[in-house]
């Protein structure tokens, strides 16, 4: 029976020799095509994301720079703002203060011509009003004067009479010894005649200086308005409460501080004053006055 399936030894030699005959063709190139963005990053891509995010990091540390500074300008703002309000605060005080000063002033002014008017009926307007001027120039000077107290003074001792003249030879408004007057003016540097003992200027100032000398001496008021009248040794026989004091003296410093008491009661407070004397020089040095033996 014949058999047409070949065997396959036949088979493997048709096959080789198929093969070793047929002609070889070059085998056909396949194109490259370049993969899609998003599956695989290319060198340009990448430069531009690590750009962006440089740029955005900028941006971030621009934002909280920018940030930082207002909220520092703010602050600064905030302190030069409080700065100024107080200053502003401070100056409507002074100035508040100022005016009000001068009102007190104005109004003790104005009292004390119008006590001196009282005092000596003599006197013009002008006249009046120019010594109480004198007066509280002359304290301002020496602020441990009450210009109340030399006012005191002034009306006990010459009735603001500027040519008034003692059986003691004391002279002026506010009756200094020349003696004394040829010590305070070398104490002021001026010049020393008995003739300007009579100026109401120069009389003034003497006095309000003299009594800053005699509380730098004492903390008690009578033994000042006792010196003042009647020397020291005067003043130490008051102190001693010997007979030997004056009677001058004796009815003097009451005199003056009952004057006082109702000057202090009816006029305004001198402005930054007290009517506490002992405020003056309590704590001065070279308060000490040796008592006087009494008899």
């Amino acid at each position: 029976m014949w058999n047409a399936r070949p065997e396959p030894l036949e088979i493997e030699r048709f096959s080789r020799k198929e093969s070793e005959t047929a002609p070889v063709r070059p085998a056909k190139k396949r194109p490259l095509h370049s993969a899609p963005p998003g599956r695989r990053p290319s060198k340009r891509s990448t430069a531009w994301r690590s750009t962006a995010l440089f740029s955005l990091s900028v941006l971030v540390v621009g934002a909280l720079g920018l940030g930082l500074h207002s909220y520092q300008r703010a602050s600064d703002l905030e302190q030069e703002l409080a700065t100024t309000r107080g200053q502003m605060q401070a100056g409507l005080q002074e100035l508040h203060a100022g005016i009000q000063f001068d009102s007190v002033r104005q109004r003790l002014l104005l009292g004390m011509r119008d006590e001196i008017l009282r005092v000596n009926g003599r006197l013009g307007l002008g006249e009046a009003y120019l010594y109480a001027e004198l007066l509280l120039d002359a304290t301002d000077k020496y602020p441990s004067v009450d210009p109340l107290l030399l006012f005191s003074i002034g009306i006990v001792e010459s009735g603001f009479d500027t040519r008034a003249k003692s059986q003691a030879n004391a002279r002026g408004l506010y009756q200094i010894w020349p003696a004394t007057g040829r010590m305070l003016a070398g104490m002021l540097d001026w010049e020393y005649s008995d003739e300007m003992l009579f100026e109401s200027d120069r009389n003034t100032e003497m006095a309000a200086l003299y009594l800053d000398v005699l509380f730098t001496t004492y903390n008690d008021l009578g033994m000042v308005l006792a010196e003042y009248n009647g020397g020291p040794v005067n003043a130490g026989y008051y102190r001693a409460g010997s007979h030997r004091t004056t009677p001058e003296t004796a009815d003097y410093v009451p005199k003056v501080l009952e004057q006082y008491d109702r000057l202090c009661k009816e006029l305004p407070m001198a402005p930054g004053r007290s009517f506490d004397v002992l405020y003056r020089d309590a704590n001065r040095e070279g308060k000490v006055l040796v008592r006087a033996k009494a008899d």
